[in-house]
């Protein structure tokens, strides 16, 4: 059976997927070919193009189409129906719009199929998968547990926040959904707005922030509190929230409010997911506990959630925002249709790679100077000496971390470095944090209650140690965002880390996502180039080639 995954256009992140009897053949977002960061609100085309072109196949041999939201009208109705309840009459009328917008989107998603589909017969392939049971489904249904305890919360989908549930015999049972006017991914947002960010696309800056801050009871205090099953949200807490804290203007200096603001922020987050694990845990006694939906991208949380002790693993998928539910909307269908399960995730190495000969092409082409690489340990002694290097390697990851398939890499000890990468390559704030790639079998030697952490999605403490060892790749706090790496799975990114290890000692790169300031993640050789060309980079490996200013 194929199936061709999609989120709605009316998403936030959009992606395309396809599965082929369960197994996972290609999965892409839509911002990576398009340039347009997140690509919000699109028909995700030319992630449909790809996923079909690696599957081999055509529109015309998809069985079903697998959307990770309710259809137009029911989604619709759902909202009005949650709004009238709050009797918020002003949102029904502002939000008409929005699924104004999503039913021409799916007419031109449907307008599309039909341009590339010889039999024009695909109308009736389409099922709706309710946003948050796509979220739930992303997660659970690639985690490889048997059961799970499942927590999805994001800004809104439909007429709820989140959904609090367990999986078990391959069927997922919700439990509780969280309202609208309680959501968590609201909550953070609004503060990343506060803060001077842009809502919806950086919180992860939120998250750095807050190590800077100390939290302070009082600025949530009639706004937010902890209850012994999770947490409430008081009525009007965003109108509460905006006229206690006056939004940052663009260019102003951070003062320390608005870190502590953050940290505060960060703090109400950990502790009221936090406190549903424990509560989900308590009920169904299950030890396994999958995370999905935006605010799962919070990695402090994260980590916070597997520290509490009654939980053996957790699971997080890489898209775990909107992207994702092209995915969990795919693994739900094919379980409903045929009752088989979809082979877990290992990695996330799903989107589209370029031979040799293509990028060599494309070099003769621009007329530059290049030359192919003689070993790896070459490049590793070009890191060991200060050298700043874009490396563009195998298929591309999907989600927002960059995992060793479009990374810039960096000696994580050599002095300077990081505000060097800050300043003159990624063009960013000086106090934003990079990640530590580590070879899977030193992983425990250089974190503390380490878990595994393939997708860069858990924070760990550094052991004192070894700070001096990483330390343009920790944060401010002696946390670092962890990516666990494998010889199964990214075997000549795991190689390159090895023959760094053999110079240096330290077996762990300084690891960012290989784009400049606001673009998305680098695709194709000519994304990369761009970056090379227009950033601080020293050096740009292409697979097998290597450019150097």
């Amino acid at each position: 059976m194929n199936i061709l995954g999609l989120t709605a256009p009316i998403s936030e992140n959009t992606a395309a997927c396809v599965l082929q009897e369960g197994k996972l053949i290609a999965f892409a977002e839509e911002e990576r070919f398009n340039r347009i960061k997140h690509a919000p609100r699109m028909v995700p085309q030319r992630s449909i193009e790809y996923c079909l072109k690696q599957a081999g196949i055509t529109i015309d041999d998809i069985d079903l189409i697998a959307i990770g939201f309710d259809s137009v009208f029911a989604s619709w109705g759902k909202n009005i129906a949650a709004n009238l309840l709050e009797r918020n009459f002003d949102k029904i009328i502002r939000e008409n719009g929005a699924f104004l917008e999503y039913f021409l989107e799916m007419q031109r998603l449907k307008d599309y199929f039909k341009s590339i589909s010889r039999t024009k017969k695909f109308k009736d392939k389409f099922v709706f998968v309710p946003h948050h049971m796509a979220h739930a489904a992303s997660a659970a249904r690639f985690s490889g547990f048997d059961d799970s305890i499942i927590i999805s919360l994001d800004g809104t989908g439909e007429n709820n926040a989140g959904l609090l549930g367990y999986y078990k015999n391959g069927k997922i049972f919700p439990l509780r959904f969280i309202k609208i006017n309680q959501s968590l991914g609201w909550l953070y947002s609004k503060v990343t707005e506060i803060c001077g960010f842009l809502p919806h696309s950086q919180e992860g800056k939120l998250m750095g922030l807050a190590a800077y801050g100390t939290p302070n009871e009082s600025y949530l205090e009639n706004i937010a509190e902890i209850s012994d099953d999770g947490y409430t949200l008081k009525k009007n807490w965003v109108r509460r929230l905006e006229k206690r804290f006056r939004k940052r203007k663009k260019g102003e200096e951070i003062s320390q409010k608005y870190k502590d603001l953050a940290a505060s922020t960060q703090k109400f987050m950990e502790e009221a997911v936090s406190k549903l694990a424990e509560y989900l845990h308590k009920k169904k006694k299950i030890r396994n506990i999958c995370l999905a939906g935006g605010v799962s991208l919070n990695c402090d949380m994260n980590a916070r959630i597997i520290q509490l002790g009654c939980f053996d693993n957790i699971f997080i998928q890489p898209a775990a925002n909107d992207a994702g539910t092209a995915l969990g909307a795919a693994a739900e269908v094919f379980f409903q249709k045929t009752g088989k399960l979809c082979e877990k995730l290992e990695h996330s190495y799903y989107g589209p790679n370029y031979p040799d000969e293509e990028i060599e092409k494309i070099l003769k082409e621009s007329k530059l100077q290049y030359r192919k690489i003689s070993s790896l340990s070459e490049i590793a002694q070009k890191i060991y000496e200060g050298k700043i290097i874009g490396w563009f390697s195998g298929r591309m990851e999907f989600g927002p971390r960059s995992l060793g398939g479009r990374s810039i890499l960096a000696n994580p000890a050599f002095p300077g470095i990081k505000d060097k990468i800050n300043n003159f390559v990624k063009h960013r704030e000086s106090w934003r944090p990079f990640a530590p790639s580590v070879l899977k079998e030193h992983a425990a030697d250089y974190f503390e209650n380490y878990y595994p952490s393939p997708f860069m999605l858990l924070t760990f403490k550094t052991r004192p140690d070894k700070e001096k060892n990483i330390q343009a790749a920790i944060h401010f706090d002696k946390t670092a965002r962890v990516q666990e790496v494998s010889r199964e799975t990214n075997p000549r990114y795991y190689e390159l880390i090895e023959e760094f290890h053999k110079i240096s000692g330290i077996p762990v790169l300084l690891n960012t996502s290989l784009n400049d300031r606001g673009e998305p993640i680098c695709l194709t050789p000519q994304d990369a180039l761009r970056t090379f060309y227009s950033t601080g980079l020293d050096a740009l490996v292409l697979e097998n080639f290597i450019l150097e200013k």
